[in-house]
């Protein structure tokens, strides 16, 4: 935790301007909906829709757009500052440290091709955005309990349940991402062994003997890379499959909340538009969680300057 804490610390300027940005972007999208809501409750109850506030709409997707682009675009610039600021950190530190016997080669090789392209990919890819959702999902959560407890209830009941799912396979995906760049670490040291020791392989013929450890090595990697792969696509498919559930249960109890007159259209028409960014956090929660575990675990490998 303390090298991600250095590297925000360098970024911090950015940091703080991605961070309001997506407030802002937030507070275009909750406006934007509330507005929605307003303009088919109108419809529905056959009053006159003002020129004003189809213009007013009309600005609001006209913001919320310029604002979600431009999110994504600090969000991503922000992203790739600590990357950069990662790799050249851990740079540094092999040129000064290039003669210290705690040092090797094949150690070095290790961590730029296992731990260090983990956690950049991870910062570029997926850390700032799952960060920006978490901040979405609670502004959400909270402007949907202002609107109607009950259809949030009712969206969260299904979502904590498919969550404890979700939970016992993210920590599958965490052990077999550690033992994938395990394998991998080990499949290196034996190449740098070689290449190292090349002399003496040769002249007690072990070269036989050196090929085969490397090709049971490079098997364990590869089944290990496997499993990872389809273990991902079975969970990635039930995920996908269980995320409808809570837009059933929201569907049929605002239905009937609707048809009963104890809810408007337009307010079941905000909740339809905004439980993906409460449900679609709540049960990504735990695979983030495994992901960032194995983040912080292959960042605290990796020494910077």
């Amino acid at each position: 935790m303390q090298v991600l804490k250095k590297i925000l610390k360098e970024n911090r300027g950015w940091v703080f301007i991605s961070l309001i940005v997506s407030f802002m972007a937030i507070g275009a999208q909750l406006f934007y909906t509330h507005v929605i809501g307003i303009l088919v409750d109108r419809i529905v109850d056959n009053e006159a829709v003002l020129p004003s506030l189809v213009v007013l709409l009309f600005l609001l997707i006209l913001g919320f757009a310029s604002l979600n682009y431009l999110n994504h675009m600090v969000g991503n610039y922000t992203a790739e500052k600590a990357s950069h600021s990662l790799r050249m950190g851990y740079m540094r530190y092999l040129i000064r440290n290039a003669s210290s016997s705690n040092l090797s080669t094949d150690k070095a090789m290790s961590v730029i091709q296992g731990e260090l392209a983990s956690t950049t990919d991870f910062l570029s890819n997926t850390f700032f955005f799952n960060v920006s959702m978490v901040v979405t999902s609670i502004a959400v959560l909270i402007f949907l309990l202002i609107e109607n407890v009950i259809l949030t209830i009712a969206i969260l009941i299904p979502t904590l349940l498919i969550l404890i799912y979700v939970s016992l396979s993210g920590s599958k995906l965490a052990k077999i991402a550690k033992a994938t760049l395990a394998a991998k670490s080990r499949m290196n040291k034996t190449a740098f062994g070689v290449v190292q020791n090349h002399p003496v392989i040769s002249v007690y013929g072990a070269s036989a003997f050196v090929e085969e450890k490397f090709e049971e090595e490079l098997t364990v990697w590869g089944q290990y890379m496997k499993k990872d792969d389809r273990l991902h696509a079975v969970l990635n498919s039930i995920s996908g499959l269980l995320s409808q559930v809570p837009l059933l249960f929201l569907f049929l109890i605002g239905g009937y909340m609707v048809v009963s007159g104890k809810l408007t259209l337009g307010e079941l028409v905000v909740f339809l538009h905004l439980q993906s960014s409460v449900t679609g956090f709540l049960m990504n929660t735990p695979i983030f969680i495994a992901h960032f575990r194995t983040f912080t675990s292959n960042l605290s490998r990796i020494d910077v300057v």
